[in-house]
């Protein structure tokens, strides 16, 4: 008898250690705690918005997680801020962020800003609201707060703080690839080029108005020297990976990486704070950076009483900051029609290795056919994925990639199901045309001098023209379109004052071997006083 049990326990000894390691981590990381329960409802309603991005929270209402079993001593409360058009549930429905906190032994919160009600907001109005609920949260749990921010709601965060009086109730502040200079999506949103389909999604809210470039840039010449920016200590962490091929983060990171490194929607020169310290930058994507992966990476950054650095301000080297785009890439964009085919010219020049195709549209399209200079239809790689996340949120995102096109004019075929619209971004992987572009004041504020420069090692120069069409932001049908040639540079004049500027420049010509080329430039200008 004793043998038989002893080889009963040696055979259950033997199965416990096959067990894949993977599966009693599995049971550790999984989600064991209950949800975030709802403070109080609020009655607040959402601020009057340009766009509906489709969410139907209270704004102001906030959440209380579970208390941790093992409280750190002395540790402020963690408010997770969400970003542009976010909810507060994105800390916590698919993402383990929450768990990590509580695991780590913080209590949390987590706040619904004035995106969640149906219309993105700037970072004015949602700061307003962040600083009241700061106050509220604080008081509540009788002591001071860290906020976890992620993307735009580290900018509504440093508002709430800086402006609205909420610095007192908080220690420190953690941005997740936050904007905090723009986010050069929101230029392209505002294009000449993507405007029907970002009408159609609902792209143009007042958050996606005030992430561009030219509004960012005025709002850090404002707030950098006010004299509560940096009485908290802010601390910031940018990614560069764009996920899987196709997948979300995909097409922002294709557009961006002609400004650098980036995770698919802000840039790590725009996720920089200039008076914060950046605690990391890798390989995570717009996504992934707001998940407990990036948790135990700024967990020493949470608490004045944690952290051994003592304000330490940003090391950044400047120079790093200063990245010449390469202006590899045309845009296009238009409506399209119900079972009505609509044909896309694409021109490829000579010496291009890869061509990308990013098209989006709000619904999925019937047939796509992609058609060779040579009348041949081309079956490529065809991936399509909704974006689920950033500024063309609900997007429905297919990408096309040919290697080695042949020189002339592409043609890409649409026939949708429904009325929609469609941007497209064409990418070539080619040695650049055009080598530089800037925009600098002259004496008149209203003015300015726009540089394009182009690479005549490259191109006949007789045969360059670029077409600039200026758009007011915030009232698109009041644009002018203005034509220069050979020289592609020219003198920009604005009727209005305190309003963003879209500037979309479209170049063409013909190269040293004499195949016709295009590129388009999307910038963005704001007119001071």
């Amino acid at each position: 008898m004793k043998k038989l049990v002893m080889l009963f326990l040696s055979i259950m000894l033997l199965f416990s250690f096959s067990i894949p390691l993977s599966a009693t981590e599995g049971k550790v990381n999984s989600t064991s705690i209950p949800d975030p329960i709802l403070f109080k409802e609020e009655t607040l309603q959402s601020i009057s918005g340009k766009a509906n991005n489709g969410n139907n929270e209270t704004p102001g209402e906030w959440y209380i997680g579970t208390a941790p079993s093992n409280p750190v001593a002395n540790a402020p409360v963690l408010l997770f801020v969400p970003g542009l058009n976010n909810v507060a549930q994105v800390f916590w429905e698919d993402n383990d962020m929450y768990q990590t906190a509580v695991n780590a032994g913080y209590q949390t919160a987590f706040v619904q800003l004035y995106d969640a009600g149906g219309a993105s907001a700037d970072m004015w109005n949602n700061g307003v609201l962040l600083a009241d609920k700061i106050r509220e949260i604080s008081n509540y749990f009788g002591k001071p707060i860290t906020i976890v921010a992620y993307s735009k709601g580290g900018v509504d965060s440093q508002t709430a703080l800086t402006y609205y009086g909420a610095w007192p109730y908080v220690q420190n502040v953690i941005t997740l690839s936050s904007p905090h200079h723009g986010s050069q999506l929101a230029d392209l949103a505002y294009s000449s080029s993507a405007g029907w389909l970002a009408d159609l999604i609902g792209a143009k809210g007042d958050g996606t108005y005030s992430m561009q470039m030219a509004y960012m840039a005025d709002y850090r010449s404002q707030t950098d020297g006010q004299s509560r920016a940096y009485y908290n200590d802010y601390y910031t962490l940018g990614g560069t990976g764009w996920g899987s091929a196709f997948s979300s983060t995909w097409y922002g990171g294709m557009y961006l990486s002609q400004y650098g490194s980036n995770d698919g929607v802000v840039t790590t020169v725009s996720s920089r704070l200039p008076g914060g310290q950046q605690v990391a930058i890798e390989n995570w994507n717009h996504t992934s950076i707001r998940t407990g992966v990036t948790f135990p990476v700024y967990d020493n950054y949470l608490s004045d009483n944690t952290y051994y650095g003592n304000k330490l301000m940003n090391t950044i080297d400047e120079s790093t900051d200063k990245i010449t785009p390469n202006h590899n890439q045309w845009v296009d964009g238009g409506p399209l029609h119900a079972e009505k085919e609509t044909d896309i010219l694409i021109t490829v020049e000579d010496h291009v290795q890869e061509l990308s195709l990013n098209l989006m549209t709000s619904s999925d399209i019937a047939d796509v056919k992609l058609i060779s200079p040579s009348g041949k239809v081309i079956t490529p790689n065809i991936q399509s994925k909704k974006l689920e996340d950033g500024i063309f949120l609900g997007a429905l995102n297919t990408t096309i990639s040919v290697k080695k096109p042949p020189a002339g004019k592409w043609k890409l075929e649409l026939t949708p199901k429904e009325d929609d619209a469609y941007l497209l971004v064409a990418n070539y992987e080619t040695p650049n045309k055009l080598l530089h572009s800037n925009q600098s004041p002259i004496k008149d504020s209203a003015k300015i001098n726009y540089q394009v420069i182009s690479n005549i090692d490259l191109l006949q120069e007789k045969t360059l023209k670029a077409t600039y069409t200026v758009a007011q932001s915030s009232n698109p049908s009041n644009s002018k379109t203005i034509l220069a040639k050979e020289n592609l540079s020219k003198v920009l004049t604005f009727e209005h004052s305190k309003e963003v500027y879209n500037i979309t420049i479209e170049v063409e010509g013909i190269t040293k071997n004499g195949n016709p080329f295009k590129r388009t430039i999307i910038d963005s200008v704001y007119i001071p006083e």
